[in-house]
């Protein structure tokens, strides 16, 4: 799930950011990368998540449209490599996560040196310097400080992506963000396989090792051979391709990477033979063919790779030698992935505070996966607003004869009222009848608030040791009254109620309408519905008697 939202960043926000060509656009998404990993780390504390996710997400790249996958697939697994690195070797210490972010933010300048380098060959060097010291001239700069400008980005990345670091681990993804509402449609589809390019697409394992001979011998021979000879060697190769993979290369018509490629060439020329000698321009135009000729070859060539990587006798191979895991991992991460571009791109809020977003988008993956666990218990849900008459409706049941002869345990919380409005509230266990003062208007300052009422720590533990207790003996019915804003970030009864959940326990709980769906999402629950106001005493206690019947 993580690496699925990760996946919707890139395409939403990374597709945003490289079109418009906004510069350290690569930076930023890795520094939302490390927020997704960090904050999911703190939901999932489990070893090996960073790079797990990297994985998932590397892998989810493959089917990306784009036809150059293998650099931004590596890239991002190293995000991942880095920061798993760095929190193991520190020890799950703070410290461990702001060195693995500044390293995994900072990566993207190396994937982008690496990747130019790549393509281009080692003559892309001597066109930067170049480049550098033409743009010395007009700006003043230090003709010799091509290398400091590398190194001055390289410090600004580091930092940025220490900061970042810092700012996801001191941030709560659940308990301070309002959780998206996910719904539901009650539809249940078979898996399917999501790393085929295409339906229509036809695989060769001899085409696979072919390719990867031809890019391997073609980048050996490049150097050796003439310009002319290398360039329709390479031409032919690409049209072969073009030919072979037309539904696949189609994202290679787009003009950005010929306009580079023009743009290299006439750098070169201009840069690299000098201004006034005809010879010299000559020469620096053929050294930038040779650059753009090679990255013709890796640039097909490794989208070649990339397409014959899908074939289905590959994946298959990997899933009967103990990968399985991790293509069923993919195949769930794709199948969270619509709903995870849905609710970003419906998020007005993605462009302006980005990081507010991801953490809202995580809570919402905290929610999912909780709802896509199999109901563990049975609850009764009744709803109504403050004054409803919900805990009437409870406390009527328990005392009706209908009620004579079950085990019923729980609490209740009855509220007092002073000068026309509930001023402090009492718990009591349900089946003792002892209580305790829970919370009140005029209390001494609490830590633990709701509302305007301040919250004493006895009569928390004092519910909670009721809880705990129930769940120990398993009764036929546990009443919870209320469940409400505590619960929903973790606080209150919520870890006793994870224990009577995981014990299949049938409960009762009074909630408000307003927090119901947030409410019902936390929990891998079965439940039903009544409405206080709807309902008197007889029709709720038949209610209850079919519940109790049904299970």
């Amino acid at each position: 799930m993580l690496g699925s939202l990760w996946a919707s960043v890139e395409i939403v926000l990374g597709s945003f950011l490289h079109n418009l060509h906004i510069p350290f656009s690569g930076t930023f998404l890795s520094a939302l990368g490390v927020i997704v990993m960090i904050n999911g780390y703190k939901l999932w504390p489990e070893p090996g998540l960073f790079w797990r996710t990297a994985l998932v997400t590397a892998l989810m790249k493959s089917i990306s449209p784009s036809a150059i996958i293998l650099g931004p697939m590596l890239g991002i697994f190293m995000e991942g490599v880095l920061l798993e690195a760095a929190v193991r070797l520190f020890r799950r210490h703070w410290l461990g996560f702001i060195i693995g972010g500044a390293l995994a933010v900072s990566w993207s300048l190396f994937q982008k040196i690496f990747t130019l380098l790549f393509r281009y060959g080692p003559d892309f060097v001597l066109l930067y310097e170049q480049l550098y010291i033409m743009a010395s001239k007009t700006l003043r700069l230090d003709p010799g400080g091509s290398y400091d400008l590398v190194k001055f980005i390289f410090i600004l990345d580091l930092c940025f992506g220490a900061m970042v670091a810092a700012f996801a681990w001191r941030t709560d993804a659940v308990r301070t963000k309002q959780v998206a509402f996910i719904e539901q449609d009650g539809r249940s589809e078979p898996p399917r396989d999501f790393l085929s390019a295409s339906v229509k697409q036809l695989y060769s394992i001899p085409l696979l090792l072919a390719n990867l001979i031809l890019v391997m011998l073609g980048l050996y021979l490049l150097d050796d051979l003439s310009w002319y000879t290398g360039l329709l060697m390479v031409l032919i190769y690409v049209s072969l391709l073009v030919l072979r993979y037309s539904q696949s290369l189609h994202r290679l018509k787009r003009p950005q990477l010929w306009i580079q490629l023009i743009l290299v060439m006439a750098f070169s020329g201009l840069l690299l033979g000098g201004w006034a000698n005809g010879d010299a321009v000559l020469n620096g135009l053929l050294t930038g063919l040779g650059m753009a000729t090679r990255a013709l070859l890796i640039i097909f060539g490794f989208a070649a790779l990339s397409i014959e990587l899908r074939n289905p006798v590959i994946i298959k191979w990997f899933k009967s030698h103990g990968m399985g895991v991790l293509f069923e991992s993919v195949s769930v991460a794709f199948e969270v992935l619509p709903l995870m571009l849905k609710l970003l791109s419906q998020d007005d809020r993605r462009l302006r505070h980005p990081f507010k977003t991801l953490l809202s988008l995580l809570a919402s993956l905290e929610v999912l996966r909780k709802r896509h666990e199999p109901p563990l218990a049975r609850v009764l849900f009744l709803t109504g607003d403050q004054g409803a008459g919900k805990t009437e409706l409870l406390t009527s049941y328990i005392k009706s004869s209908r009620a004579q002869g079950l085990n019923i345990q729980g609490i209740i919380t009855v509220g007092v009222w002073v000068d026309g409005e509930r001023d402090h509230y009492f718990v009591h266990d349900v089946a003792s009848h002892d209580r305790e003062l829970l919370c009140g208007r005029s209390l001494p300052e609490s830590e633990i608030q709701a509302g305007p009422f301040k919250f004493r720590p006895e009569g928390l533990n004092f519910g909670a040791g009721v809880l705990a207790g129930a769940g120990e003996e398993s009764p036929d019915l546990v009443i919870i009254d209320e469940v409400g804003h505590l619960e929903r970030f973790g606080g209150g009864w919520a870890r006793e109620m994870d224990e009577l959940v995981q014990r299949g326990q049938a409960m009762i709980w009074s909630v408000r309408p307003s927090l119901l769906d947030e409410i019902a999402a936390i929990w891998p629950i079965q439940y039903e519905l009544m409405a206080a106001e709807t309902l008197d005493k007889e029709a709720f206690s038949k209610k209850v008697d079919e519940f109790l019947a049904s299970r």
